[in-house]
């Protein structure tokens, strides 16, 4: 069981861990499947992409030049000012009007969502790399954001019943304020060593070694559905199918469940019996299929919509977890840049899922560009055909 072993104290600094964890994923994920929307109002169906394509852009700036900037303040007081500047965007974002406000507000978002991703991995890292469990202590910890996963869009989707989406970002602001508070559990916390990304060794790294490469880029597909997900489907179903924003945020609840029903039994499937290539196989098969299938679902139905969306995470799931269990069997502490190189697929993801999604809207209606990211999917099973399985 989880606990054994571990100190008074370290049980007290998990259990701040998840808690925080909880409160930082409500407020993410809170507004997460609704921000797209909100954008279209302002920039039009076709040019949202590019608004993210830039603050992912800016994401990833911040995220090669990080360590410089926690080696002169420190974790804690990097993640304690970045919080206070997040706070201050989601109260603009919620009371003021002008697109000149609001669209540096959502790329500054962009910035301040991965240092603060970034912070809280750095306490995470270091406050399970010297336990014995750290591999149940991950799986718990990825459990708990998870139902954050699945709460909060349904939460969201009840409050948003006029199109008033200020209410949105008001609410979110606020879990900010009781994670401020957690977080001073970690005021103590001993900093260390970082070290400057080494981008060209760490890519030369990457692509000389075929399994490393493979999983780097399954995870990046995986990641660039999700972008496309994100962006494009809230609009798609609200605008196009016309369900209200409560049946969204309903069937963004129930879609998300397989994240917490299958990633857990999948890796222990993957650790005792299979490895992870079958699954991983599997995996990018039901995704693309079923997004693929997306572009013929004529009806209205809220049943068969969410029945056709569980499938599609169905399968991501399985991506997920063995993307996530593979890399880091091939990888330990000592591989600092490698990983870092594996957090930023997602913020990367964001910028070349939008803008190929900006492509093929000058050319398709949206109710197509599901066959594309289909396809695109389909793509990782060449990647995860290639890779040496674990058993």
């Amino acid at each position: 069981m989880i606990g054994e072993g571990i100190s008074k104290k370290s049980k007290h600094t998990f259990g701040l861990l998840y808690i925080s964890s909880f409160v930082l994923s409500f407020h993410h994920f809170f507004v997460v499947y609704m921000n797209s929307s909100y954008i279209s109002t302002i920039v039009g169906e076709r040019y949202v992409g590019l608004v993210y394509i830039v603050g992912s852009i800016l994401g990833i700036i911040s995220l090669l030049f990080v360590s410089k900037i926690l080696r002169r303040f420190g974790n804690y007081n990097t993640l304690v000012t970045v919080t206070i500047g997040e706070f201050l965007i989601f109260v603009s974002l919620a009371f003021f009007k002008s697109p000149y406000i609001i669209i540096p507000m959502f790329l500054l978002n962009g910035v301040a969502l991965a240092l603060i991703l970034f912070n809280f991995d750095v306490f995470l890292e270091e406050y399970t790399k010297v336990e014995s469990e750290t591999g149940e202590i991950r799986g718990a910890f990825l459990t708990v954001a998870n139902v954050a996963l699945i709460l909060a869009p349904l939460l969201s989707g009840l409050i948003l019943t006029d199109g008033n989406y200020w209410k949105i970002y008001l609410i979110s602001s606020m879990f900010l304020i009781p994670f401020l508070v957690l977080i001073r559990g970690f005021k103590n916390f001993k900093d260390p060593e970082y070290h400057d990304m080494q981008i060209k060794s760490t890519l030369l790294c990457i692509s000389g070694r075929k399994n490393l490469f493979n999983i780097f880029m399954a995870q990046f597909l995986m990641r660039l559905f999700f972008s496309w997900m994100v962006i494009y489907m809230p609009i798609y179903l609200h605008t196009y199918i016309g369900f209200t924003w409560t049946e969204i945020g309903l069937m963004t609840a129930l879609m998300l469940i397989p994240y917490v029903l299958i990633e857990y039994p999948a890796g222990k499937i993957a650790d005792d019996y299979l490895g992870e290539k079958e699954l991983l196989i599997a995996g990018f098969i039901i995704t693309g299929i079923s997004t693929y299938l997306l572009s013929f679902v004529l009806s209205g139905s809220f049943l068969v919509w969410t029945v056709m969306l569980l499938l599609t995470r169905a399968g991501a799931s399985l991506i997920e977890i063995m993307t996530e269990s593979y890399f880091f069997k091939h990888v330990d502490g000592s591989d600092n840049n490698t990983i870092s190189f594996f957090r930023i697929t997602r913020p990367f993801a964001y910028i070349i899922g939008p803008l190929l999604g900006t492509i093929a809207l000058l050319f398709l209606d949206m109710q197509y560009i599901w066959i594309v990211l289909g396809a695109i999917v389909l793509l990782g099973l060449i990647n995860a055909s290639q890779i040496e399985d674990t058993r």
